[in-house]
C-alpha cells in the first residue's frame, strides 16, 4: 500500500473512531502515524493457471510495487530460505523423486519408498525483508500427454515437514524411532500415524481438476485416516474444509449432488463405496463416493476412493438437523465425550434390558428411543452383503438430535449409519453368496450376528418380525435387483476387474446371494410359506404411484413384480399425484376397493398377487 493511500484511509477513520470513543484504537493509529503501518503483503499472481498442458511453458509471478517472491516445488510453505523468484520459471514434464522413510512400523527391515513427481506443485508468497510473508498461491501442472479419463483428479500439497518430519502425521516420528533404534525397551511409543484427534491435523491445499479442468482449490486440514490402513505404506486421508483456513467450513462447491460438504476422506475399499450407492433410498444414512487418482507433491500415490465423512455438518446438511444439536456414536461411544450424550446413547440398552420385548407396548416405547426401520434397514445391508466385520459396537454409526427441535429427525430417536464395509467381498472360506450371515461367526466381529443384544431382543417382537421380512424383501426386489446393480456398476470409471471383482460378478452374485440369503432369512424367522410374485400396475404413470411396504416401485415401463413370502400380508397405497384421484384398486376384473380405501393390506395367495391402481 503506498504511503499517500494509507493517510487517506486513516483520515477518514480517525475521526470516526475517536467520535465513537474506541479511544485505544485510535490511539494506537495515531501513534504508528509516525511508525509506518505496514500490512502483510498480498499474494502474488501467476500467469498461468493449475491445469493439464501438452507442452512446457514459461511462468511469470507478480507481486506489487516489485516486492521479492520466493517458491517452492516440494509443497512446502516458501519463506526466506526458498527459491527467490528472478525470473520466469520454465513449467515442463515434472521430473525428480522424494523419498518416504519410517512410514511402517518396521521400518528398517523395509527399503523407503521412492516417490517419482509427475506434476508440478508451485507454492509462491511475497516475503519482506523482515520474513513478513504474504498469502501463499499453490498450482498444480501437469505437462505432457496424460490420459484423460472422467477420474477425478485430485492433488494434495502439503509441507514434506508436516507429512514425514520428526512430528509428521505420516510417519513413525522421532519418539518412536529412537525407541526403535535404541534397544526397543519399555512400551513401544505410539507411532505419529496411528494418532488421532485435532492437534494431528495438518494445513494443505487440495485441488479438484474435472475433465482436466481444475473445479476447486481451497486450504484445507487434512489428518491420517482410517484403522488398519494406517500401517500401510499409502495411507489414506480425512480432509476438512474449515474457517482458520479458508474462511469456511464448507467446501467452496457442492462434491456429491447438490449437497455441501464438510469433510471427505480418501480411503481404500470399492465394494464400501459401492453398496452405499445401492441403498441411498433407505432409512440408513449413506455416504456418497466417488474415484479419484491422488497426486501428493506432483507425486502420483493412489486411485482410490472419495467419499463423505460423517460429522456433525453430514447431518446437518443431509437431515436438517443443527450441526450442534447432533450427537454421533461410533462403535458404541459418543464422539463429543460428554457423559450426558453417552447416557443417552445407553438408554436403548437399558430399555431392551429391562422391557419384554415381546410386549407391543414395549416395543412402540423403544420405537421412540429409536428408528427401529432404521436399524432393519441397516442391518438388511449388512446381512445381504454378508459383513461379517460388524456388531454393535464395531464398524457402526449411530445419530440422533440431542434436543427435540422441529423437523421430521429433529425427533431424538436415534438412527443408523452404514460404515466400513470393505469387507463385503472377502472369501471367509466359503463362497460369499452362500454365507449365512446370520449364523457364520467371525473372528472379525465376534460372535454370530443373531446372537447379538440388540438383534435377539428385537427377535421376539412379532411386528419387528414382519416389519424386517418385509423390508428386506423389499430390498432384494428392487436395491438388490441385477438391474439395480449393474446400473450403479456403471457410474464407476473403473470397471469390477480394476477392483479385484470378477467381470461378470453383477449378473453372477446377486443372483446366487438372492437365492441363498432368503434361505437363510427362511430358517431364521422359521417361515413356513412360499415365495410367491406381487405384480403391480397403475392405469397411466403420469396420474400416480404405489407405495408397497417400504417401497415405491418403478412402474414406468407399466408394471412392476417382486416376490415375497406368504407368511406376511403386503401393505400397498395408491398415491395420486397432483390434478388427479385415486378412483380403486382392481384385480383382474375385479374391483377390490373404492377411494376410500387406498390403503390396503392383503394377503398373498398361492399363485401370486397381481393389482392394479386406477386414478382420473
Amino acid at each position: 500500500m503506498s504511503m499517500k493511500k494509507r493517510n487517506l484511509i486513516l483520515a477518514v477513520l480517525l475521526p470516526a473512531l475517536t467520535a465513537a470513543g474506541v479511544w485505544g484504537i485510535s490511539l494506537l493509529i495515531r501513534q504508528d502515524l509516525n511508525t509506518d503501518i505496514r500490512l502483510a503483503p498480498s499474494a502474488p499472481r501467476l500467469s498461468v493457471e493449475s491445469g493439464f498442458y501438452p507442452e512446457e511453458f514459461e511462468l511469470t509471478i507478480q507481486a506489487e510495487d516489485g516486492a521479492d517472491i520466493y517458491y517452492t516445488l516440494d509443497g512446502s510453505v516458501p519463506t526466506l530460505d526458498s527459491l527467490r523468484y528472478e525470473g520466469p520459471v520454465t513449467i515442463s514434464a515434472a521430473t525428480g523423486s522424494f523419498q518416504v522413510p519410517n512410514v511402517t512400523m518396521n521400518w528398517s527391515a523395509e527399503e523407503s519408498t521412492v516417490h517419482p513427481r509427475a506434476a508440478t506443485v508451485l507454492r509462491a508468497a511475497v516475503i519482506d525483508p523482515d520474513g513478513r510473508a504474504g498469502d501463499c498461491v499453490t498450482a498444480t501442472y501437469f505437462v505432457g500427454d496424460f490420459e484423460k479419463r472422467q477420474t477425478i483428479v485430485v492433488s494434495i500439497a502439503a509441507s514434506p515437514d508436516d507429512l514425514f518430519g520428526d512430528n509428521g502425521i505420516y510417519v513413525t516420528g522421532k519418539e518412536y524411532d529412537e525407541w526403535y533404534l535404541g534397544g526397543r525397551e519399555g512400551a513401544a511409543p505410539v507411532p505419529n500415524f496411528l494418532k488421532h484427534g485435532r492437534e494431528w491435523e495438518r494445513p494443505a491445499v487440495i485441488e479438484f481438476f474435472c475433465d482436466q479442468e481444475s473445479v476447486l482449490q481451497q486450504p484445507v486440514g487434512i489428518r491420517i485416516q482410517g484403522a488398519s490402513m494406517r500401517e500401510e505404506a499409502y495411507k489414506r486421508f480425512s480432509i476438512y474444509a474449515r474457517k482458520e483456513y479458508s474462511g469456511s467450513s464448507w467446501f467452496d462447491i457442492p462434491l456429491f449432488g447438490d449437497k455441501r460438504s464438510h469433510a471427505v476422506m480418501l480411503r481404500s475399499g470399492f465394494m464400501n463405496g459401492y453398496i452405499q450407492h445401492l441403498v441411498q433410498d433407505r432409512d440408513v444414512a449413506s455416504a456418497d463416493s466417488a474415484e479419484v487418482f491422488v497426486y501428493l507433491n506432483g507425486a502420483p500415490w493412489y486411485i482410490t476412493i472419495l467419499q463423505e465423512k460423517y460429522t456433525e455438518k453430514y447431518f446437518q446438511e443431509h437431515y436438517g438437523v443443527d450441526d450442534d444439536n447432533v450427537i454421533i456414536a461410533k462403535a458404541g461411544l459418543v464422539e463429543s465425550g460428554d457423559a450426558g450424550d453417552q447416557i443417552l446413547y445407553q438408554a436403548m440398552y437399558d430399555f431392551l434390558n429391562t422391557h419384554d420385548m415381546s410386549q407391543d407396548e414395549a416395543y412402540g416405547q423403544l420405537d421412540r428411543l429409536m428408528d427401529i426401520q432404521s436399524y432393519i434397514d441397516f442391518s438388511c445391508v449388512n446381512v445381504y452383503f454378508a459383513n461379517l466385520d460388524v456388531n454393535e459396537e464395531k464398524n457402526v454409526v449411530c445419530w440422533r438430535a440431542r434436543e427435540y427441535s422441529t423437523g421430521e429427525y429433529g425427533d431424538g430417536r436415534w438412527r443408523w449409519g452404514l460404515y466400513d464395509m470393505d469387507l463385503e467381498n472377502l472369501d471367509y472360506g466359503y463362497y460369499m453368496e452362500d454365507i449365512n450371515t446370520f449364523t457364520q461367526d467371525t473372528h472379525y466381529a465376534g460372535a454370530a450376528f443373531h446372537t447379538r443384544p440388540m438383534w435377539a431382543a428385537l427377535m421376539k417382537n412379532g411386528i419387528f418380525r414382519r416389519q424386517f421380512v418385509l423390508s428386506f424383501m423389499d430390498m432384494v426386489n428392487t436395491d438388490f435387483s441385477v438391474e439395480r446393480a449393474r446400473k450403479a456398476m456403471e457410474g464407476w470409471v473403473y470397471n469390477p476387474l480394476d477392483w479385484g471383482m470378477k467381470a461378470d460378478w453383477v449378473e453372477s452374485f446377486f443372483p446366487a446371494r438372492t437365492k441363498a440369503v432368503t434361505g437363510y432369512l427362511a430358517e431364521e424367522f422359521g417361515l413356513t410359506g412360499t415365495q410367491e410374485r406381487v405384480t403391480l400396475s397403475v392405469s397411466d404413470p403420469e396420474d400416480g404411484y404405489i407405495v408397497l411396504n417400504t417401497i415405491t416401485p418403478d412402474l414406468e415401463n407399466g408394471s412392476w413384480s417382486g416376490m415375497y413370502f406368504t407368511d406376511y400380508p403386503v401393505t400397498v397405497t395408491a398415491v395420486a399425484k397432483d390434478g388427479h384421484r385415486f378412483v380403486g384398486w382392481e384385480c383382474g376384473e375385479i374391483v377390490l376397493a373404492q377411494p376410500d380405501n387406498a390403503a390396503m393390506t392383503l394377503e398373498i395367495p398361492k399363485g401370486g398377487l397381481t393389482l392394479s391402481a386406477v386414478f382420473e
